[in-house]
């Protein structure tokens, strides 16, 4: 990892390089949002009277409430692509151990991941106990939650669905990546040949199945590969570079046409949409100014905790509308703006209160200084999450 270029740069410069990175994370994160805003019209785990037309500003926000679920492949592309440029070479390198590769991931995702577990846990059995069922997700066991507990949920899918706070899933399907990531890199490293070939096989075996694993490092590869692209393309041309920027924007433009034409399913169209938008919101959006940067950053940092938050907070809300026995209005557009406004209010809070005190503490435990040494000195770069879950 240090012999790269882009790795040795300036927090600055890495900054304004991910602009549109950060951007990407908080536009998916908001489509996502979005996605679920229609949990307000459920009635224990169905829709009641619900027609995606209705929901409040339609008009402004129907691509997200049409497609905000795909939000979860634009994070896990986005992942691989921050994997594979801070911490690629290093493990292929192996200067990078597997402890403390993992400690990183757990201070950055546990703790959060275990307070919203814990918040939905206790909201969904106030509602069972005050609505005779749970909210959303009925699958509020036992077994589910230790699968939760130890961030598995969906490892064993189909055999294990949604439960407690659900958005986890894709999460736990990334600590699969990543140990992947760790041991394919370690073993076969990451360069063009051994990526490329990765990402064959995934592309393959996703012909094939439709699980949400492989398709989980299917995107995760294809982020790979644009750091990889990334990298090389740094040596071309201007005209060589825009070139590939102009094809990739035809692209993009081509695949959404035929998706929103019906001539091809948004699923299938995902695996050009996709890792087009993340290449060229990496390439084009790079504002020179430094507030730009810093408020893209920062908008950037909301995303993990609005993944994890949203759902707790539907979940109080249901609760609030039931204490008042009035039922939820989510035909309003002030309960959306509210929520939303509460959701990223929240995220802000918690990222700054919680997450980054609890990292900070779990990662200067006994015996673990030197690590975390390594990161302040710049040697080993820790990750900005650019997921959900990464």
């Amino acid at each position: 990892m240090q012999n790269s270029h882009v790795q040795r740069a300036d927090p600055g410069a890495a900054s304004g390089k991910l602009a549109g990175i950060d951007l990407l994370r908080f536009a998916s994160a908001l489509a996502v949002l979005l996605w679920h805003y229609q949990h307000f019209s459920f009635v224990a785990n169905q829709a009641r009277d619900f027609h995606t037309e209705v929901q409040p500003l339609f008009g402004l926000l129907s691509l997200f409430y049409r497609y905000g679920l795909y939000g979860v492949q634009v994070f896990w592309c986005i992942s691989g692509f921050i994997f594979f440029w801070k911490y690629g070479q290093a493990l292929a390198d192996k200067t990078v151990d597997g402890g403390r590769f993992f400690l990183l991931r757990f201070s950055r995702l546990y703790p959060l991941h275990l307070i919203s577990l814990l918040l939905v846990a206790a909201g969904q059995v106030l509602h069972a106990s005050t609505h005779s069922w749970y909210f959303v997700y009925r699958d509020n066991s036992l077994s589910s939650f230790f699968l939760q507990l130890g961030m598995a949920s969906h490892w064993f899918f189909p055999l294990t669905g949604f439960s407690f706070n659900a958005p986890i899933w894709s999460v736990s399907l990334e600590v699969i990546a990543y140990l992947f990531f760790f041991g394919f890199s370690r073993l076969a490293g990451v360069g063009a040949r051994a990526t490329v070939g990765a990402l064959a096989v995934l592309a393959l075996a996703r012909y094939s199945s439709d699980l949400p694993l492989i398709e989980c490092l299917l995107f995760f590869y294809l982020g790979g590969v644009l750091a990889l692209l990334d990298r090389r393309s740094a040596a071309w041309s201007a005209v060589a570079r825009h070139g590939l920027g102009a094809l990739l924007a035809v692209a993009l433009v081509g695949l959404a046409g035929a998706t929103a034409a019906a001539a091809i399913k948004p699923e299938h169209a995902l695996f050009g949409i996709v890792p087009a938008l993340v290449y060229l919101m990496l390439q084009y959006v790079r504002p020179a100014h430094a507030g730009a940067q810093t408020l893209f950053s920062r908008l950037g940092n909301l995303t993990y905790a609005s993944y994890l938050l949203h759902f707790p907070l539907q979940l109080a809300i249901a609760l609030v509308c039931g204490a008042l026995g009035c039922a939820i209005p989510w035909r309003s557009p002030w309960l959306l703006l509210g929520f939303l406004g509460a959701t990223f209010a929240l995220s802000h809070v918690c990222y700054h209160r919680v997450e980054l005190p609890l990292q900070a503490w779990i990662r200067a435990w006994p015996g673990l200084g030197g690590t975390v040494g390594r990161i302040r000195r710049g040697r080993f770069p820790s990750v900005r999450t650019p997921v959900p879950g990464a």
